[in-house]
């Protein structure tokens, strides 16, 4: 987790350097689309869009085995949302 964490950080600097340097705010819609797609996905999987009744119901049907999967591809994917949606923030909001 922390490769796709430093992977996801760099990538993130290098989209706010070039927002930086160049003040496009295609960039900074490149970075936050990526941020904001990966943030979603996270929550997909985490289960934070259904019902407490689906969320018993999903859980009582699943395996362990999958369970762990999808807790770690949610935790990859908000690793790797959350820099980039960050860095978007930061590119709106400098003047």
């Amino acid at each position: 987790m922390k490769k796709i964490f430093f992977i996801s950080f760099l990538s993130a600097s290098l989209f706010f350097l070039a927002g930086l340097l160049t003040g496009s705010e295609m960039i900074t819609f490149i970075c936050g689309g990526i941020g904001l797609f990966c943030l979603a996905i996270s929550g997909i999987l985490s289960g934070a869009f259904i019902s407490g009744n689906q969320i018993r119901a999903n859980t009582s049907t699943e395996t362990k085995e999958k369970r762990r999967k999808r807790i770690r591809m949610m935790y990859l994917f908000a690793l790797l949302g959350a820099p980039h949606f960050a860095a978007a923030i930061v590119l709106t909001l400098q003047p």
